[in-house]
C-alpha cells in the first residue's frame, strides 16, 4: 500500500518531512511543486496589473528598512553614549567649536581692516611728501603702517598684497627721508616746522638726540658742499646764508626745544594721536575696532640720552670749522675761475659784508679767522688778477714772426695817399683823423695789431685802478644790519680792507707793469739789434713808451727806458748804404771840375759837386720813405754819425785823395807812360811843347779836383756833424788828409770852411731830415 504523504501545513521544519519514507516524500516534493506553480500563476494573474504600484511598495520598504537600521543604529549609540561624562565633553567640544567659528571671523575681518588702514597710511605719506606737507605727520603715519604691517604679516589669514604693501611701505620710507632731508637742508622755514621734521627724523629711525643733532649738522654740511659743485656769487652768498642759518638753528634748537618736542610724542598713543585721527582718508572711526589691541595702545618710545648744552657747543665747533674750510674751498673756487676783476670786487663787497653781519651776530674767535682768510683769498686773486692786467703778452717781437707779416713794416705809407681813399664823414671824423696819424706815425697793419693790444693793456691797467679806487672809498656799513664798532677789532679789519688791501693789488699792478715793460724792453734789444726791422721796432717801442708815461702819473710808475742806438745804426745801414755805395762810386769817377764857379784868390770852390748834393737828395729820399717818425734827433745823430764813418773810409783811397794822373786838355785826354819815350824818338820841339802844356794843364786839373774833393768833404763834414764837438770821424780825417796833400794854409782851409757852412744854412731846407738842430729833439 501506497504511503500518503504528509499535509505540507503540519509540518513544523523541513527535518519532518524527511521523517516520513522516500516515496511519499518524492510524493510530497511533486505536490508542493505543482502548488508551487499553481500559486505561481495565481499571482502572475493577480499581480499583472499592478505591477508599477507593487514595485514602488517594494522600494519603500526597502527604504524604511534601512531608515530603521539607521535609527537603530543611533538609538543604540545614544543608549551608550547616555552618560554623565559624555554629556560634558560632548557639551564641551561643541562650544569650543563654536568659539573657533566665531574667532576665524574676528580674525578675518580684523585683517581685512588693518590692512586697510595700511594701504591709506601709505597712501597719505606719499600726498605728504608730494604736497610738501608735514613731516611729523608723515612720520606717525610711517610708523603706524610698519606696526600694521607687522601685525597683519604674522597673522594666519594674511592677504595677498601683504608682500606689495611691504615694498611700498620701503620705499615711502625712503621717499619721505629725501624730503625730510630737503626740509632739513633749507633755510626758509620755521623753526617750528624744523623742530617737528627733526621729530619725525628721530620717530623713523629712533635715533637719539645725539644722533639727530649729527644728523642735521652733516645735512647742513652737505648741502654746503653740493653749492661747490657750481660756484658763483649767488651760491656763495646762499652758502653764507645757510651756514649762518645753521649756526642760529643750532642753538636755537638743541638741546631744549627739540627735547620738549620729543616728550610731546610720548605723552598720546599714536591711533589716538590727533593729527593721525585727523586724516580723514584712514577711516579710523570705521576700521579702528579692527585694529589690534596692541597697536592701538602703542605709544612711541623715545629714547632719555639728552645732549646737553655742552655736547652741542662742541659738535657746533667742530662743524663751524669745517664749514668754514668749504665755505672758503668754494670762494677759492669760485675765484680761480672769475677772470673778471670787477665781479670780484662786486663779490667781495657782497660776501665780507655777509661775513661783517654775520660776526656780529655770532661773536667768536673763529669768524674773526674766517673773516680774515676770506679777505686773504679775495687779495690773491685780485692780485692776481692786477698782475695779469698789468702782464704786457702776445706782442709780435720776434724777429722772424714779423718778416713772416705780408706787411712793409719799414716803410711809411704817405699822406698824400689819404686823397684818394673815400672817408665817411657823417658821423665825424674820427675815422679819417686815425688814419691820418696812423700814416703819419707809420702804423702799417701789424702794428695797429699791436697798437690795438697796448690799448687792451692800458685799459685793463685802467680797468684795475678804477676799481682799486672804488675799494680805497668802500664804506662797509651800509650793506649790514648793524653797528660795525660791536666788532673787537674794527678799526684794524677796516683799515686792511681799505688801505692795505689796496696798496697790495697796487704793489702787485705796479710790478706786472715794470715787469713786463722791462721783459718787452730786453726782447726788443735781442731782437731789434740783429734784424733789418728796425724801424718796426722803434715805433713798437715808441708806442710802449708813450703808454708808459701816460701811466707814470696815476700808477707811480718808474720809467723804463730802451737804448736804441744799435737800432737806429741799423736803420743807417739798411737806408743810408745804397746813396752812400753810390756816391762814392760816382765821387772816384774822373768827372769836369766848374772850375768857373771858384771864387777868391786863390779861386776856390763855392758849392759842392752834382755827386754830392745828388747823394744828399738821395739820403733824404731813402729817409723820408721809412717815415719822418722814426727820425728822432738820437736817430739822425747816429744816421750821420755812421755816414761820416763808412764815407770817411770809403772815400780815403789814392784816386780821391791823391791827384789824378791823366789829364784832359780842350775835351782831349793823353796817357803817358814811362816806357813810351824810348820809342819817340822822331818827336820835333812842336810836340814837346805841346807835351809840357798837357801835364801841366793835367797838374792842375788834378788839383782843382782835390780842392772840389776837399771842399765836397767840408760841405759833407758839416751836414753829418752831430754836433760842434763832433770834430773826430772819418770825414774829419779824411779832410784833414786832403789838407796835406793840397798842403792849404789856415786863411784857404778857413775859407773854404767858413763856404761850406754858407751854402748849408742856403740849402739844409731842401734836406729837412737832415736839418741843424734836428740832433736835439726828440720824439
Amino acid at each position: 500500500m501506497a504511503h500518503q504523504p504528509p499535509d505540507p501545513r503540519t509540518l513544523t521544519n523541513w527535518e519532518d518531512a524527511f521523517q516520513h519514507p522516500l516515496p511519499a516524500v518524492r510524493h510530497l516534493e511533486h505536490q508542493l511543486r505543482t502548488t508551487i506553480s499553481s500559486n505561481r500563476e495565481k499571482l502572475r494573474s493577480l499581480v499583472g496589473a499592478s505591477y508599477r504600484d507593487l514595485l514602488g511598495t517594494a522600494e519603500r520598504i526597502v527604504e524604511m528598512d534601512q531608515q530603521m537600521q539607521v535609527v537603530e543604529n543611533t538609538l543604540g549609540g545614544i543608549g551608550r553614549k547616555c552618560n554623565a561624562r559624555a554629556l560634558e565633553r560632548t557639551g564641551e567640544n561643541r562650544a569650543r567649536m563654536r568659539g573657533s567659528l566665531v574667532g576665524e571671523r574676528e580674525e578675518r575681518l580684523g585683517v581685512v581692516g588693518m590692512t586697510r588702514v595700511l594701504q591709506n597710511a601709505v597712501t597719505m605719506v606719499v600726498r605728504v611728501v608730494r604736497g610738501k606737507g608735514d613731516v611729523l605727520v608723515a612720520a606717525k603715519l610711517l610708523v603706524l603702517g610698519r606696526l600694521l604691517y607687522r601685525q597683519v604679516a604674522g597673522s594666519r589669514q594674511k592677504p595677498a598684497v601683504v608682500e606689495e604693501l611691504r615694498g611700498r611701505l620701503g620705499t615711502t620710507r625712503k621717499r619721505l627721508l629725501g624730503y625730510l632731508e630737503r626740509v632739513v637742508a633749507g633755510t626758509e622755514g620755521d623753526k617750528m616746522v624744523l623742530a617737528r621734521s627733526l621729530c619725525g627724523y628721530a620717530l623713523i629711525t629712533s635715533s637719539t638726540p645725539k644722533e639727530v643733532l649729527r644728523y642735521f649738522l652733516q645735512t647742513r654740511y652737505q648741502r654746503l658742499e653740493s653749492k661747490l659743485e657750481t660756484p658763483t656769487t649767488e651760491s656763495m652768498l646762499q652758502m653764507l646764508e645757510l651756514y649762518s642759518q645753521t649756526l642760529l638753528d643750532c642753538r636755537d634748537l638743541f638741546p631744549r626745544r627739540f627735547a620738549d618736542g620729543l616728550e610731546q610724542l610720548a605723552k598720546v598713543p599714536l591711533v589716538q594721536d590727533e593729527q593721525v585721527r585727523s586724516v580723514a582718508e584712514l577711516n579710523l572711526d570705521v576700521y579702528g575696532t579692527f585694529i589690534a589691541p596692541d597697536i592701538r595702545t602703542f605709544t612711541p618710545w623715545v629714547r632719555h640720552e639728552q645732549v646737553t648744552a655742552a655736547e652741542v657747543g662742541d659738535a657746533l665747533t667742530s662743524w663751524t670749522s669745517q664749514a668754514q674750510e668749504c665755505v672758503l674751498e668754494g670762494l677759492r673756487e669760485y675765484l680761480k675761475a672769475q677772470p673778471d676783476a670787477r665781479v670780484v670786487f662786486d663779490t667781495r663787497q657782497k660776501i665780507i659784508s655777509k661775513y661783517l653781519s654775520l660776526g656780529g651776530k655770532l661773536r667768536g674767535q673763529s669768524h674773526s679767522e674766517a673773516i680774515e682768510s676770506i679777505r686773504a683769498a679775495f687779495l690773491e686773486r685780485l692780485q692776481q688778477l692786477a698782475s695779469d692786467a698789468g702782464g704786457l703778452r702776445g706782442l709780435t717781437l720776434n724777429a722772424a714772426d714779423v718778416s713772416s707779416q705780408n706787411d712793409d713794416v719799414e716803410r711809411a705809407g704817405s699822406l698824400w695817399g689819404l686823397a684818394t681813399e673815400d672817408f665817411d664823414l657823417s658821423h665825424g671824423a674820427a675815422k679819417f683823423r686815425s688814419a691820418v696819424l696812423n700814416t703819419r706815425h707809420g702804423r702799417g697793419p701789424l702794428l695797429q695789431a699791436e697798437t690795438r693790444k697796448l690799448d687792451d693793456w692800458v685799459a685793463r691797467i685802467h680797468s684795475v685802478l678804477d676799481l682799486v679806487e672804488e675799494m680805497r672809498t668802500s664804506r662797509w656799513d651800509t650793506d649790514i644790519d648793524f653797528d660795525l664798532e660791536d666788532l673787537d677789532d674794527h678799526d684794524a679789519l677796516l683799515r686792511q680792507l681799505n688801505k692795505g688791501d689796496v696798496e697790495a693789488v697796487i704793489a702787485h699792478l705796479r710790478e706786472a707793469c715794470v715787469g713786463s715793460v722791462e721783459q718787452t724792453t730786453q726782447e726788443i734789444t735781442s731782437s731789434g739789434a740783429e734784424t733789418k726791422h728796425a724801424t718796426y721796432y722803434i715805433r713798437l717801442w715808441r708806442e710802449i713808451d708813450r703808454r708808459q708815461r701816460a701811466l707814470q702819473q696815476r700808477l707811480d710808475l718808474p720809467l723804463t727806458r730802451l737804448s736804441l742806438t744799435e737800432l737806429y745804426r741799423n736803420i743807417a745801414k739798411s737806408f743810408g748804404t745804397e746813396p752812400l755805395e753810390n756816391y762814392a762810386e760816382a765821387a772816384k769817377k774822373h768827372s769836369h771840375v766848374a772850375v768857373t764857379l771858384f771864387d777868391g784868390t786863390p779861386a776856390l770852390p763855392l758849392q759842392p759837386s752834382p755827386a754830392t748834393f745828388r747823394f744828399l737828395v738821395a739820403l733824404q729820399k731813402a729817409l723820408a720813405a721809412v717815415g719822418s717818425d722814426v727820425w728822432s734827433g738820437q736817430a739822425v745823430g747816429e744816421l750821420k754819425a755812421v755816414l761820416a764813418e763808412e764815407l770817411g773810409g770809403r772815400l780815403a783811397d789814392d784816386v780821391f785823395t791823391k791827384p789824378m794822373k791823366t789829364g784832359l786838355t780842350n775835351g782831349h785826354a793823353e796817357n803817358h807812360d814811362d816806357n813810351d819815350g824810348d820809342d819817340e824818338n822822331t818827336a820835333d820841339g812842336e810836340d814837346e811843347q805841346k807835351i809840357t802844356n798837357g801835364a801841366s794843364a793835367c797838374k792842375d786839373e788834378g788839383r782843382d779836383r782835390l780842392l772840389q774833393n776837399f771842399y765836397d768833404v767840408q760841405y759833407l763834414h758839416r751836414v753829418l756833424r752831430r754836433s760842434q764837438e763832433d770834430e773826430e770821424n772819418g770825414l774829419a780825417r779824411l779832410a784833414s788828409s786832403l789838407r796835406t796833400t793840397l798842403e792849404l794854409d789856415d786863411a784857404a782851409t778857413e775859407r773854404m770852411e767858413k763856404s761850406a757852412n754858407e751854402y748849408w744854412k742856403r740849402t739844409h731846407l731842401l734836406f729837412g731830415l737832415l736839418a741843424p738842430g734836428r740832433e736835439g729833439k726828440k720824439y
